[in-house]
């Protein structure tokens, strides 16, 4: 099974020149690691390249911690 925390947080760290082990499951993406929108569709741009999926804009507002983006994943990643 692959571990969709630790890849989003690889991608988030690379994506914002961050350290991997700076970036928890509960890590508020705009608080605690400074994404802002535009931010976050290039993040999603990258998960959807990585995973040859498509996740619909409306899902973006529901996406406020790292964990939330990996939840997604797990409960979506073979439905899509």
């Amino acid at each position: 099974m692959v571990d969709y925390l630790e890849e989003v947080k690889k991608l988030i760290a690379r994506q914002f020149d961050l350290e991997v082990d700076s970036i928890e499951e509960d890590s508020s993406l705009e608080k605690d690691l400074n994404v802002i929108d535009l931010d976050l569709e290039d993040l999603i741009t990258g998960i959807e390249t990585k995973y040859q999926i498509k996740i619909p804009p409306q899902e973006y507002l529901h996406f406020k911690q790292v964990g939330d983006i990996a939840n997604y994943l797990y409960e979506n990643i073979d439905k899509i």
